[in-house]
């Protein structure tokens, strides 16, 4: 079975689902489920995101020497 090739962006949703997830839960636990927090949540999940879409631009750029 060949290797799947997963890209780096999709780490960073990965972390984001992770993060805002857990956030959202605890938060839900300790002061009940709102929109606040679910919007939070979202954020978290577009922020991390965001940052493994960047990292891969910056990691597909060539090399100057």
């Amino acid at each position: 079975m060949p290797a799947v090739r997963v890209e780096p962006w999709v780490y960073g949703l990965i972390l984001g689902v992770c993060v805002g997830g857990g956030v959202v839960l605890v938060g839900s636990i300790q002061y009940g489920l709102s929109a606040p927090l679910l919007l939070l949540g979202l954020i978290l999940l577009v922020v991390f995101g965001g940052l493994g879409l960047v990292s891969a631009l910056v990691n597909r750029r060539t090399r100057v020497d």
